[in-house]
């Protein structure tokens, strides 16, 4: 379910502040694993570069120790671009959650108001602008 069809099913006040809450913290946790996985993904090209230099010192072909290099560089490119992916969902997050402020601010007040009141509210479409 994409973020779009989760909020357009977030009818009232209490449901978009559900949602974009959890928005939130999906895009959050999806970013530190993204983290987690770069730094995982560094490693394991700092070992093969390692790897690499070794069978070099041991007089291993070339064309076995370039792979291993290229491996490593490429393994180095998917840290950057993960980083980049980061940067994103931490940019997301932040505009969910303020999202989430902003529906507060500008809406909070009524959905008190209607909460405390002892008078119930009519239905849906009496409100609807015509």
């Amino acid at each position: 379910m994409s973020a779009t069809e989760t909020l357009k099913d977030a009818a009232t006040y209490a449901a978009l502040r559900i949602k974009l809450a959890w928005l939130t913290r999906q895009v959050h946790t999806h970013g530190e694993t993204v983290t987690k996985l770069a730094a995982d993904i560094d490693d394991t090209a700092e070992q093969i570069l390692d790897a690499a230099e070794t069978m070099k010192a041991l007089a291993v072909d070339d064309a076995t120790t370039a792979e291993f290099a290229d491996a490593a560089l490429t393994m180095t490119g998917v840290k950057d671009a993960a980083g980049a992916y980061t940067s994103a969902a931490d940019s997301a997050a932040a505009a969910a959650a303020d999202a989430k402020a902003t529906t507060e601010s500008d809406h909070g007040g009524i959905a008190e108001a209607v909460e405390t009141s002892s008078v119930d509210m009519a239905h849906a479409s009496f409100y609807a602008q015509q």
